[in-house]
């Protein structure tokens, strides 16, 4: 994840949609109003690095100590859009 400062961390995934995306970081967003993040993803075999712009929701310090953040897109590819989708319809 890329903020805003030129701060860039390592994320965890821990829920995605078509939507928005919520992940866990070791740091909170420190005033980023909007981030870009970049992960890699697999699903049957099939990888993809997905990124998008995202406009920050929510960010909790969790019981990992961890940030728990929840992003909504901005902008993302329809190419990553229809990865992220195939990957939820098969998980429902």
């Amino acid at each position: 994840m890329y903020l805003t400062n030129g701060m860039v961390m390592p994320i965890h995934c821990t829920h995605i949609s078509t939507q928005m995306i919520e992940v866990e970081a070791p740091a909170g967003l420190q005033g980023s109003k909007m981030v870009k993040i970049e992960l890699n993803a697999i699903h049957e075999g099939k990888t993809a690095t997905i990124k998008a712009l995202c406009d920050p929701i929510l960010d909790v310090f969790n019981e990992h100590n961890k940030h728990y953040i929840k992003l909504n897109y901005h902008t993302i590819s329809n190419k990553d859009v229809a990865f992220i989708d195939t990957f939820t319809k098969a998980h429902a």
